[in-house]
């Protein structure tokens, strides 16, 4: 299982050897990162077979804190949620890496922009993978530094700047409250391992904390609806929630490749995440389950109808993901996680496929998006017209048959419960009525618009339009649509069997008889509203808008708060931002410039002050006078010791001593060199000249007896001989 470590890691290394081989690089990172995030999706559909066979597994990898209780563990948990997000980040990340290798030619900062992606599929991995709170946090504020320097990529641009920005703003606010969850976490459950805190989260269900004994109120709250509205905050800033969706439409400053990779694989998609892996959890607390689902049913009802108004393209599909992220969000709220993970999956392909291949249809077309001050249906052929509406009014009423269907009805009804059942039904209405509305006004917008002038034939006349759907198209939409929707049939049961475990549950999903829990009157009441959607997008783009909202006070007031995204980001500039900046002033000149500098120039004064005072008083009065003193009393005592002790004694009495010395002297030479060693010298002399003739005398005479002494022996040797012998 070790190896299934190099799906986070090959990201990692991708992204240091980019920053780390920058200048002999040049303009090949993508033979970096592309390689790299295949191989890590093709080990993640390896830990996906080895999870569907073998169940969850864990890695464990680093003890990084041990203090005492507290122990923190790195390492990786892969169960069936992770790896379904782990296709989901690695697939989406290596499409977009093959799609930036194309679009981004010819920046200055290629490699960079190759290295942060590769970080930054890196950290949502990680998030993915991880077995513990404290590391799940780190990673989560990695992913908000790298969408900040991946939003900030054109940042010589104002506007990519401020929106990157207001992105890392917005996120570490919300993430303050991630990081009290974590720590209200641990010091609940004396752990941060997520495995252990979801086994034990049932035993302490009951445990209250006072929040508000601090200001004396005894206001008993369930430990664990703090624990869940904490964690909720910070998926409420990844995930773009109200009343922190301000970021994610400004977040479209940053190329194309970041806003797919953003928008349907990473960042948004870490708030339902959360939430799902500690559904355990979140399902003990009724209400912070509702607070998650009115929260998410607001941010789901307020994107949609904003981005029904937008003019622009890519703010468009913004708003339709915060959409789509807040009603994943609501979907959790209602106990209906194995539906919000269906739905990441599901949105995450459809949104990657739409950002990266808006480009190109805008390109066709020669527009952005912009919405034209007069549309009319005369713009094209009548062929072209009718083949384009008819294929949006049947792809707008096939979702009444799939979101009504018995299976993913009780894929809805997983965690069971009346409040589910009802959400379903009013939530899939407006979704069937919404998405109608969104595939006419889409399809009217980008593909019947009349053409910018580059884009124009001879003569000046309008070119023709290209046609969206043809007859050929709508039998391959419908033999794929069939296709898809018999797969899914089959495969519902099983995905919710799949996930079950992580959910806390083991839900049997067995389904008998007709496919559809729906009556055929309620699936046509249904088809019904998807034909109002329908119609609904196609008058809001004809020449009859105009006179309907004309005559409409209502419609056209409506219209503009919606147009204006509800005022939220002028609320925004006028209660927080500018307060923020006039408080900053004010502290600026009264209390920094007043209070601060003040109190920092009178320290200053009073040191100058008081230096001088040192200076004059203790300097030159205290130490330079005892110096001076001292100095003056030691010039008159050496010159006291000169003349006094010096001349007078001193030189005095080596005079005499040398007088005296050189009397004696004398004295020693006369009477003793002279008188006595001279007379010592001569008698030693005469003692050796009489030595010397004594031993001429006896030099004969020793000779002499020598010889004798030997003859002597000699004799003795020959009569020992010849006693011997004989």
């Amino acid at each position: 299982m070790t190896f299934l470590i190099l799906i986070p890691l090959l990201p990692l290394l991708a992204s240091l050897m980019l920053v780390l081989g920058k200048p002999w690089l040049g303009e090949q990172g993508h033979k970096i990162g592309i390689p790299a995030m295949a191989l890590s999706f093709a080990f993640s559909i390896i830990a996906f077979a080895q999870v569907a066979s073998e169940g969850a597994f864990s890695i464990p990898l680093y003890r990084l804190i041990h203090s005492g209780a507290l122990v923190v563990d790195l390492g990786l948990y892969v169960d069936q949620l992770t790896v379904l997000l782990l296709l989901l980040v690695t697939g989406v990340s290596s499409v977009v890496h093959v799609y930036a290798s194309r679009y981004m030619i010819g920046d200055p900062r290629y490699n960079r922009f190759f290295a942060v992606i590769a970080l930054f599929t890196f950290s949502m991995i990680m998030l993915v993978m991880s077995n513990n709170l404290l590391m799940m946090y780190v990673f989560w504020e990695i992913m908000g530094i790298c969408s900040y320097l991946l939003i900030s990529h054109w940042g010589e641009r104002q506007a990519s700047a401020q929106a990157a920005t207001k992105a890392f703003l917005v996120n570490s606010v919300a993430d303050v409250g991630l990081g009290f969850g974590v720590i209200l976490t641990y010091s609940t459950f004396g752990t941060l391992d997520i495995q252990t805190i979801l086994a034990e989260a049932q035993s302490i269900q009951g445990n209250t904390l006072n929040l508000f004994g601090w200001i004396g109120l005894d206001v008993p709250i369930p430990v664990l609806t703090l624990i869940t509205l904490f964690l909720f905050i910070g998926a409420m800033g990844k995930s773009a929630q109200v009343p922190f969706h301000v970021w994610l439409p400004f977040a479209m400053e940053a190329p194309t490749p970041v806003s797919a990779l953003i928008h349907a694989a990473t960042m948004v998609n870490a708030g339902p995440f959360l939430l799902v892996r500690m559904s355990p959890l979140v399902m003990l607390s009724p209400e912070a389950m509702t607070v998650i689902a009115v929260i998410g049913g607001m941010t789901a009802l307020f994107a949609t109808l904003v981005s029904l108004t937008q003019v622009d393209i890519k703010r468009m599909l913004a708003f339709s993901t915060i959409g789509q992220i807040g009603f994943m969000i609501m979907t959790c709220g209602v106990g209906a996680f194995v539906v919000s993970i269906f739905h990441m999956l599901a949105h995450g392909c459809l949104k990657a496929f739409l950002f990266l291949s808006t480009g190109n249809a805008l390109r066709s077309v020669g527009s952005h998006g912009h919405e034209p001050t007069s549309f009319s249906l005369h713009t094209t052929s009548t062929h072209s017209m009718w083949s384009c509406v008819s294929g949006a009014v049947m792809l707008a009423c096939l979702p009444p048959f799939l979101i009504f269907s018995g299976p993913y009805e009780q894929l809805w009804m997983a965690q069971g419960g009346a409040s589910a059942k009802w959400t379903f039904w009013i939530l899939g209405s407006l979704t069937v009525f919404f998405s109608a509305m969104y595939v006419m006004r889409g399809v009217l917008m980008l593909f019947h618009q009349p053409l910018s002038t580059g884009y124009r034939g001879e003569m000046g006349k309008q070119a023709l339009q290209p046609r969206f759907f043809s007859p050929i198209h709508l039998l391959g939409i419908l033999a794929v649509i069939g296709i898809v929707g018999s797969l899914l049939l089959i495969l519902w049961s099983w995905f919710a069997e799949f996930l079950s475990p992580v959910m806390g549950l083991r839900t049997a999903f067995i389904f008998e008889g007709s496919s559809s829990g729906t009556g055929l009157p309620l699936i046509l009441a249904l088809v019904a509203v998807a034909v109002g959607g329908v119609a609904v997008g196609y008058l809001s783009l004809t020449k009859f808008s105009g006179s309907w909202f004309q005559q409409s006070e209502m419609g056209k007031r409506w219209y503009v708060h919606f147009l204006n995204k509800l005022y939220f980001d002028e609320m925004y500039e006028g209660y927080v931002v500018l307060p923020t900046l006039r408080f900053s002033r004010w502290l600026w000149r009264v209390v920094d410039r007043q209070v601060f500098d003040a109190l920092i120039l009178g320290i200053a004064n009073v040191s100058v002050v008081t230096a001088k005072w040192l200076w004059r008083v203790v300097d030159l009065r205290g130490i330079d006078g005892v110096v001076v003193g001292l100095g003056r009393n030691s010039v008159g005592m050496a010159g006291w010791l000169w003349r006094v002790v010096d001349l007078r004694g001193v030189d005095r009495v080596v005079v005499g001593i040398g007088k005296q010395s050189i009397g004696i002297a004398n004295w020693l030479w006369k009477s003793i060199d002279i008188k006595i060693l001279d007379k010592n010298v001569n008698r030693v002399g005469d003692q050796a000249e009489a030595a010397g003739d004594m031993m001429r005398e006896l030099e004969p005479r020793t000779l002499q007896h020598h010889l004798l002494v030997m003859i002597f022996w000699l004799i003795i040797g020959i009569l020992l001989l010849f006693l011997f012998v004989l």
